[in-house]
């Protein structure tokens, strides 16, 4: 599953259980606390995992940004070289 997926999936969730604990609240009333509290927390873990998805996706992003930094600063040493190479020979 992709990053974006995930944090859309993670996102509905935690609405979806936000809106069942408000509904829980208000149907049961003095009753459904406890229910309605587990519910809460459910919406609550739903965020933290979105969190860290989103977190996740950002290293691996920074991870490519890296990687690819470094390529490109090899390219350009590379072709340094060519070109003073070149200037010696004329």
């Amino acid at each position: 599953m992709s990053h974006k997926t995930a944090l859309k999936l993670y996102e509905w969730a935690s609405y979806i259980l936000i809106l069942g604990a408000t509904v829980l609240y208000f149907v049961l009333r003095e009753r459904g606390i406890a229910l309605t509290l587990v519910v809460l927390v459910l919406a609550v873990f739903m965020r933290l995992m979105m969190e860290r998805t989103r977190r996740k996706a950002c290293e691996d992003e920074i991870t490519e940004l890296q990687d690819d930094l470094r390529r490109l600063t090899r390219l350009l040493a590379e072709s340094k070289k060519k070109l003073d190479s070149m200037s010696k020979e004329k």
